[in-house]
């Protein structure tokens, strides 16, 4: 064998393969070494053939979760006790996989008269399963003292067991919850501060986390919107419980003086939050970003969102800023009739905004689909992506201007496509060239 020394190859191929190789490596750090370990046969086995799961659910299933020969029999009667009340086995396995510890529990002392309880007050099937995956808790609460009062206490408030499988149904740990502590005091004290019985049941039912709340946090909070000036018995002071009870006090405070920072006064504050009370809950910065927009942007009057505080639930930059600039474009061409208001559009739902102001003008108005798709900014500066790609890669360029050429001529039809799209379609030419030249230098320097 002969050795012979070769000129090198060009020094750009080389950097070429060696930024490819580290991307490659990378990758398969972030994404192989990720992968699950292998999974138990044995578990792989008896979910197939004992519970009648897909090998492909059982093996997924087996990834996390392992069978042992010594736990089998315990398992088996487990999963028959739930099955012999319909619950699909994905479900049941999903159970016991997310809380093995069921397992070691005494079917005929703990999980039968359980499930025997929940049958009795209509909890069955599909529903019954949800309790115990949303609330495997409720397997280790205790039958007398804990899980029979809150039926009981959920039964004397919402009236029908039809209300009181939705309540748990939508928040299962009723069951489970701190009923002499929290639950119970706070749905008396909203009674007798003169919220009306009706509106309390159907708050139980649709946000019972609220009612849960530590009993000084729901006084204090009512107390609060008293001093207000909010009476109990409008349907929307619930609302306003529910915003203020979720808020500390620090937080509700910095986002009062942010809006008074923003020119508000008190009186518009609160004359708004009484209103929608919702429009309390946005993030500090979405207020200050909301207000800049429709005061500073679209020339609207503080006493307009005052009187309408929905503008503060709407997506600024996902939603109102590109509704505003077709408003705009649309306006500049002359193609708005019968006085359209900028407010109505911007809450208009999304399917009635694109039929009526998008797909009808945009093969009048160059330019309109991109502005609706918010690609303004993209079209006359390359995004910080496309340009560490295109100087790793300098080849990629001739991709992006195929790519470019595609959205202009068939906007509604290609616009969904990423560029990123693109370079991992390009991924595997590159990582050919970096093979083919890797070849080409090893035959260069080593000559047989």
């Amino acid at each position: 064998m002969i050795y012979e020394r070769n000129p090198k190859p060009p020094a750009r191929n080389f950097l070429l393969a060696s930024r490819m190789r580290s991307l490659l490596s990378l990758m398969h750090k972030r994404f192989l070494s990720s992968s699950p370990p292998p999974s138990s046969s044995f578990t792989v086995e008896c979910l197939v053939n004992s519970c009648g799961l897909p090998s492909k659910s059982a093996l997924e299933f087996s990834r996390d979760f392992h069978l042992h020969e010594n736990n089998l029999q315990s398992f088996q009667s487990v999963f028959r006790c739930f099955q012999s009340h319909n619950i699909p086995s994905i479900r049941i396995t999903k159970l016991i996989k997310r809380r093995p510890q069921i397992l070691n529990y005494n079917v005929e002392d703990n999980l039968k008269p359980k499930l025997q309880l929940l049958v009795q007050n209509g909890i069955v099937g599909h529903h019954m399963c949800k309790v115990f995956v949303s609330n495997p808790v409720i397997l280790n609460a205790d039958l007398d003292s804990q899980i029979k009062p809150c039926f009981q206490f959920l039964k004397s408030v919402l009236g029908s067991n039809r209300n009181v499988v939705e309540a748990i149904n939508r928040s299962s740990n009723l069951l489970t919850c701190d009923l002499k502590g929290c639950l119970q005091p706070n749905i008396d004290f909203l009674i007798k501060e003169g919220v009306p019985f009706d509106g309390v049941a159907e708050f139980l039912i649709r946000d019972a986390i609220t009612v849960q709340h530590k009993h000084n946090s729901m006084v204090n909070a009512v107390n609060d919107l008293k001093n207000l000036g909010f009476d109990p018995k409008a349907p929307v002071f619930l609302e306003a419980v529910r915003v203020r009870i979720h808020m500390s006090e620090s937080i509700w405070r910095e986002k009062i003086e942010v809006m008074k920072s923003l020119g508000w006064s008190e009186e518009e504050i609160f004359s708004a939050f009484k209103r929608d009370p919702i429009f309390l809950k946005s993030p500090v910065e979405k207020i200050r970003v909301a207000t800049d927009f429709f005061v500073n942007t679209l020339k609207l009057g503080r006493q307009i969102l005052s009187e309408d505080p929905e503008f503060f639930t709407l997506k600024i930059d996902k939603s109102c800023r590109r509704r505003y600039d077709v408003f705009k474009l649309l306006e500049s061409e002359k193609l708005l009739e019968g006085g359209v208001k900028i407010e109505e559009v911007l809450k208009m739902r999304d399917k009635e905004f694109l039929v009526k102001y998008v797909k009808k003008y945009v093969d009048k108005v160059p330019g309109l689909w991109e502005t609706f798709n918010g690609r303004k900014q993209q079209q006359s500066l390359p995004g910080l992506t496309e340009v560490i790609l295109v100087n790793l890669f300098p080849e990629l360029s001739i991709w992006m201007l195929v790519f470019n050429a595609i959205c202009h001529f068939f906007p509604g039809h290609f616009c969904s496509f990423s560029f990123l799209y693109i370079f991992s379609l390009s991924l595997a030419y590159f990582n050919l060239l970096c093979i083919f030249e890797s070849i080409q230098s090893i035959h260069l320097i080593v000559k047989v």
